[in-house]
């Protein structure tokens, strides 16, 4: 029988060791890693410091709660149903609204609408441009001192600029954020905005100055008085994908001195008042084009692109009656497709949904977001564990991401 003596003592690994094996490990291990003594909380904190990339992760949810304090969030993991809480030092977290995330990195507007890139989980924190630094915005001072904001909405009815209170702008003006890659990558990440008026598009990258506007019209091939509601990067072939309220779909190549969109899929001929639409790259190759509405949609009002100049290979759309052995998660994250066969405790052929029903999450703030499991056999909700909807700590403002 092995003596106490001889058995190994883990609190004596090497600092760099545990580094590399913190690398290895996925989110709920690596948290539950800090409290296993001294030394591995030192290592931990120097493995937040390098802000060192981790595997692939199974998706967790982001939310903030009276019970975490203002500068902390929790993190519950639906495959395995466990909860944690991260600090954030930098940013009050509480104050903050998230309108984006990719690559472990979220999107959040401050509250004069400012906006952030933040990582929760190794500290990191990239500022982006003011929103005084878009194309429509400028900032004055009201009757009694306070910041506002001059919108120009382009509206030749209304040719005055909308005034609006710095302390609401983050409730109108921002769609969508969307990012090409992790912040980490610097010049090559790019953020794109879908904003108002009527989901105008703006991109930048770390270390702008300025958000650079995406004219419509012949220069780049984007439609007039835009009405984005939702985008999407794809890693295969460096391109952005926007989707209308009209529900056409078009790339958008950042990559080159100037934008360039190219439409791959015609829309209605009228515009839809649901802007719930989601674009979702698959395992398989397809780009899903998925409604979240509630209304039943044709599919036969939906027409392919048909011209030979703008796009070759016609795309047209294919109607799902089930996704399989693969999850969604939708939202204001980056949308996902994953095979649940990579992630233990997953189901399979649903939807794992946060609120994103901007009139919702910004006017109604006492209001219980949406937040639970859509089963797509059987049209209905689940929620993530068995609790009722009350006793989620999540079901709380900000909107969960």
């Amino acid at each position: 029988m092995e003596s106490s003596t001889s058995r190994p003592d883990w609190t004596q690994l090497p600092p760099d060791l545990l580094t590399t094996i913190f690398g290895e490990l996925e989110i709920p291990d690596l948290l539950r890693s800090v409290d296993v003594c001294r030394s591995w909380h030192s290592a931990y904190s120097a493995f937040r410091r390098l802000r060192l990339p981790s595997p692939k992760q199974s998706p967790c949810l982001l939310y903030s709660s009276d019970a975490s304090g203002p500068d902390a969030a929790a993190l519950y993991c639906p495959a395995t149903g466990a909860t944690f809480r991260v600090l954030t030092p930098e940013a009050r977290i509480r104050s903050l609204w998230p309108i984006g995330s990719a690559d472990g990195w979220l999107v959040a507007a401050d509250e004069i609408g400012s906006l952030h890139l933040l990582n929760p989980l190794s500290g990191g924190r990239v500022d982006l441009p003011p929103v005084t630094a878009m194309y429509h915005v400028e900032a004055s001072l009201d009757e009694e001192g306070g910041l506002v904001y001059d919108v120009d909405e382009n509206n030749p009815r209304f040719p005055e600029p909308t005034r609006v209170l710095a302390l609401e702008i983050r409730d109108c003006m921002y769609y969508r954020a969307v990012l090409s890659c992790s912040p980490s990558a610097g010049a090559a990440c790019v953020v794109l905005l879908v904003h108002m008026p009527d989901g105008e598009l703006s991109y930048t990258r770390p270390g702008d100055e300025r958000w650079t506007r995406v004219s419509p019209g012949d220069g780049t091939g984007l439609q007039w008085r835009s009405r984005y509601c939702n985008a999407v990067y794809s890693k295969e072939d460096s391109l952005f994908y926007v989707v209308r309220l009209d529900e056409s779909v078009q790339t958008l190549d950042l990559n080159g001195p100037s934008p360039v969109a190219r439409t791959i899929l015609r829309g209605r001929n009228f515009m839809t008042e649901v802007p719930h639409r989601y674009l979702v790259p698959s395992p398989w190759g397809d780009l899903l084009h998925i409604w979240r509405n509630r209304m039943e949609v044709d599919s036969s009002d939906y027409l392919p692109s048909t011209d030979d100049e703008e796009e070759p290979e016609p795309k047209k759309l294919e109607s799902l009656a089930s996704l399989g052995d693969h999850a969604l998660f939708l939202g204001y994250n980056t949308s996902l497709c994953l095979p649940v066969k990579d992630i233990l405790g997953l189901k399979p052929n649903r939807a794992y949904i946060t609120d994103d029903f901007l009139e919702y999450v910004s006017y109604y703030t006492k209001n219980k977001p949406e937040v639970g499991v859509w089963n797509i056999t059987s049209q209905s909700m689940e929620g993530f564990r068995d609790a009722t909807h009350a006793e989620d700590p999540w079901l709380n403002w900000p909107a969960p991401i």
